[in-house]
């Protein structure tokens, strides 16, 4: 009788054990291929207070990478627009779409502000970081298909349809100058390369009154 208790104390003092051990975090690359939610959070919070471990800032590079890869498409569909299909209902959404992009560039190149240049000018793959005119010619390559697409549009609006497009239009300038504006502090410098590499939508840009642009490019039409 003296042994079954003692047998059933010692039972009870080891489930107690297993009952309140804390759980092991499970491996993070196998929770992946089982696909468990939450647990990548759980792994990557800090004992401080929870904040991502080794999150990394975006280049210039890599914010307007990001940020036209989601443009191109929508930049397609202006320039097919026609005489036929060139109405306030086709256009509106597309623009609205392209200045959701344009403005979520705004506080990630804001973040870059202080950065080193081994930050700032960081390459979208790979470890040696841009020059000035590696990263001029792609800010310019976006650019020009932003606005060439601009360009498409305003050649086939006209009257109300016109009327109504164009303050939308100028206001995707707006955000670009803004943009811009923040680049040209972080790199100094690109102006005088990225400028000439702009020559294409130089008449685009003016066409929509963009003077404070013209004025940060240096140029005039």
């Amino acid at each position: 009788m003296r042994s079954s208790i003692t047998f059933t104390v010692l039972l009870t003092a080891v489930l107690s054990t297993f009952t309140h051990a804390v759980p092991i975090t499970p491996v993070t690359g196998l929770n992946r291929k089982l696909g468990l939610p939450g647990v990548r959070r759980e792994i990557e919070g800090s004992s401080s207070g929870g904040a991502n471990v080794g999150a990394s800032i975006p280049s210039v590079a890599a914010v307007f990478t990001a940020v036209f890869t989601q443009i191109q498409p929508l930049t397609e569909q202006l320039i097919y627009v026609n005489v036929d299909n060139a109405t306030v209902a086709a256009i509106s959404p597309v623009v609205a779409q392209i200045k959701s992009q344009l403005t979520s560039a705004v506080p990630q190149l804001q973040a870059l502000i202080g950065q080193d240049s081994s930050v700032i000018l960081a390459p979208v793959e790979g470890i040696v970081s841009l020059t000035v005119t590696e990263l001029a010619t792609l800010i310019a390559g976006d650019l020009c298909l932003l606005f060439t697409a601009i360009g498409a549009v305003l050649k086939v609006v006209v009257g109300d349809v016109r009327t109504a497009v164009l303050p939308m239009l100028i206001d995707l300038g707006c955000d670009v100058t803004s943009i811009l504006k923040i680049v040209v502090v972080l790199v100094a410098g690109i102006v005088s390369f990225l400028a000439p590499l702009l020559g294409s939508v130089i008449s685009i840009i003016g066409s929509l009154n963009l003077d404070d642009l013209l004025s940060l490019l240096g140029v005039s039409v």
